[in-house]
């Protein structure tokens, strides 16, 4: 899933409207879209930091970022 699924997802589960969660999130409705429809992928750490708060998740878990398994970082 790519940063604009999850954010719609995220968004749509809070009941918000594009625009209310561009308020919530400190971000431009027009961002908020075109990072929706995947017109934008990349992003400023700022807006990363205010869409994942926004979200209640972390900047990692926005943007698909994973863990090593813990068995692979033992030596």
């Amino acid at each position: 899933m790519d940063i604009g699924a999850r954010i719609r997802e995220g968004r749509k589960a809070q009941g918000l409207s594009q625009e209310a969660f561009a308020q919530k999130s400190g971000v431009t409705l027009s961002l908020i879209s075109k990072v929706e429809r995947g017109v934008i992928a990349d992003l400023h750490y700022s807006t990363l930091a205010g869409v994942a708060r926004a979200l209640g998740i972390s900047i990692g878990e926005l943007v698909g970022e994973t863990r090593p398994k813990a068995a692979a970082l033992s030596c």
